[in-house]
């Protein structure tokens, strides 16, 4: 049994990996991480794999800590130029987000077809690999939390926060100063995702798959006129399936 982790910039999830399929997920603030992990340290785990998109010192002192509390072999996966026959798109491949790297890496294996893989997370990530198993680049954009920030100088403005909600868009404009917001920040995501997906079909002649994850993902998941497939446990299962391949 393998546990893996995914290390966040404010959000860690866990789960245990056995026989090709992902089980106890928890997911909590990441000061809550080493507390949640000691209740089920009478686990019998042979592996920890984990990815993280926080510092270096911050690993090293998770490492240290994994150590105190289980006797398994431990591993960062993070992210290379190239792995299991995915090639990375990046200038420096290193640059790219570890969580974004193994999503990457595994949906390629499962699919091998064009993707189009969206993460909503903290930032919004939008990647796009080809058949072959390269990744021909991304774009970033921010994520809830920052078009929050971004209305911090507005008075009136300024405590109005988006709710992740599933509600259905009305077939009228937004009447209230919240909806004004909340469908303002889905309009530019669900635009940039579906012009993406347009200049990728017209380009490449060819419709990509579109995969999303993220706290947020399912509401967009739903809001796009696109077909795709959600998954809220994606980098977890990526972590998983890459190591069951190496």
């Amino acid at each position: 049994m393998k546990l893996l982790i995914d290390i966040g910039n404010t959000t860690t999830s866990m789960g245990l990996w056995e026989n090709r399929r992902l089980s106890m997920i928890i997911s909590g603030n990441n000061n809550k991480l080493f507390s949640i992990l000691r209740k089920h340290s009478k686990k019998e785990i042979d592996e920890i794999l984990f990815t993280s998109v926080i510092g270096i010192k911050e690993n090293r002192v998770i490492i240290d800590k994994l150590k105190k509390i289980y006797k398994s072999d431990i591993k960062q996966i993070k992210a290379s130029s190239a792995l299991l026959g995915v090639t990375n798109g990046y200038t420096n491949p290193k640059n790219l987000g570890a969580d974004r790297w193994v999503t990457i890496v595994a949906s390629s294996i499962l699919y091998k077809q064009l993707l189009m893989i969206i993460d909503c997370g903290t930032a919004i990530s939008i990647d796009i690999v080809n058949e072959r198993g390269m990744h021909l680049g991304g774009y970033i954009l921010g994520g809830a939390d920052d078009y929050n920030q971004s209305f911090r100088n507005a008075y009136h403005l300024k405590n109005i926060k988006i709710k992740q909600d599933i509600a259905s868009q009305s077939k009228s404009f937004p009447n209230s100063t919240q909806d004004g917001i909340r469908e303002g920040y889905l309009l530019m995501i669900i635009s940039a995702i579906e012009n993406t997906y347009n200049q990728i079909k017209k380009n490449l002649k060819i419709s990509p798959k579109v995969i999303i994850s993220g706290g947020y993902g399912d509401i967009i998941s739903r809001r796009l006129s696109v077909r795709n497939k959600y998954d809220s446990d994606l980098v977890l299962k990526s972590i998983g399936i890459i190591s069951d391949y190496q």
